[in-house]
């Protein structure tokens, strides 16, 4: 079996006829998040988009044509030849008679976890090829901390990529005080894929050794049972 790996972790992809029928939990992860299954289930889901869609009014008259109807008209499937002309001339259009500045590239998204096939990336490239364009900063997890932070402690980004790790807190901490606990559905996933899930594992082995959890967080879920840890609400 193949293995495959997406922002819920690794799996064995079972294929039958060129088809994926399944997805099993890779060996090596302890804890394995069951998101990543869903994949299978929403290949035919008759909510996926199976292609380039227009909508109505717009397909039949035009940029600008019946903006009142936004929301309400029903999209059309076109081909993607179709949609390459279009999205070809409206580009064409908008930079003549506004500017590349009046082209926004799409608000911040994880998209796929590799890197190469990663949408918005792939949208800034090209672009950047016909002359820029208008993007968005920070990202909707949180914002108001990437910009609040670095005049009050340093650079934000420190304090995501050099944090203490879990081997770190279980072979060293004694006392461990969570602000807004410790969610496991929280660890379930990662921005660039993830191999194995040790958040369990590695909380339940600093236990053993003697570390003493507290938990300040409005729901005691925030902080899993084994641990025996105070709750402050």
């Amino acid at each position: 079996m193949s293995l495959t790996s997406a922002h819920w972790g690794t799996y064995h992809a079972h294929v039958k006829d060129g088809r994926l029928t399944g997805l099993s939990h890779f060996a090596e992860d302890s804890d394995p998040s069951e998101i990543g299954k869903g994949i299978v289930d929403v290949i035919d889901n008759e909510s996926r988009i199976m292609g380039p869609m227009i909508r109505k009014s717009w397909l039949e008259s035009g940029p600008g044509s019946r903006p009142e109807r936004r929301g309400i008209d029903p999209f059309v499937r076109v081909s993607w030849d179709q949609a390459n002309q279009i999205v070809a001339a409206e580009l064409e259009r908008v930079i003549a008679s506004h500017g590349n500045e009046a082209i926004y590239a799409g608000s911040y998204g994880w998209a796929s976890a590799g890197r190469f096939h990663h949408a918005p990336g792939q949208l800034h490239r090209f672009l950047n090829s016909v002359g820029g364009y208008t993007k968005s900063v920070n990202t909707y997890s949180f914002a108001a901390a990437e910009v609040i932070v670095p005049h009050v402690i340093g650079h934000f980004r420190d304090y995501i990529y050099n944090q203490t790790s879990w081997t770190s807190v279980r072979d060293h901490c004694q006392l461990f005080v969570a602000f807004g606990g410790v969610a496991l559905k929280n660890g379930q996933i990662g921005q660039g894929g993830l191999g194995r899930h040790v958040q369990k594992e590695l909380i339940l082995e600093a236990h053993k050794n003697g570390v003493e959890f507290i938990s300040v967080s409005p729901l005691r879920s925030d902080m899993i049972d084994d641990v025996d840890a105070a709750w402050l609400s």
